[in-house]
């Protein structure tokens, strides 16, 4: 897992197109503390061919999550919203910007890392 900072975290979501269009794999609780988010993109840097992006944030202190059958109908045409700063960063799917916490699934935690995986069919 490569940990996110403000650089490399608007690289990847421009490189990503910020997942718009993108499809939700997985939203994976790994403790009351720790959440996973897989998520099939379009990667730029690769002629748009399609892969996987794993988020984790860790020191989650409030989300709303969404079951399996609510995930997969969630409209990614937004895309994702990441956002970090000194002590916090913020998950949530579609363009909330400032505010995460209104988005019909969201993560807000303390920290935030990703993993670049094979895709996902």
């Amino acid at each position: 897992m490569t940990p996110l900072t403000a650089n490399t975290l608007k690289n990847l979501l421009e490189r990503v197109d910020f997942a718009r269009e993108g499809e939700i794999r997985s939203l994976t609780p790994l403790s009351p503390a720790s959440v996973e988010i897989r998520f099939s993109v379009q990667d730029i840097a690769r002629g748009y061919d399609w892969i996987d992006i794993l988020f984790r944030l860790e020191g989650v202190n409030d989300a709303k999550l969404v079951s399996d059958n609510v995930l997969r109908s969630l409209d990614m045409s937004e895309g994702i919203t990441v956002e970090m700063n000194s002590n916090s960063c913020a998950l949530a799917i579609g363009s909330y910007a400032g505010r995460s916490n209104e988005a019909p699934c969201y993560i807000l935690g303390t920290s935030i890392g990703y993993e670049e995986l094979p895709f996902s069919a």
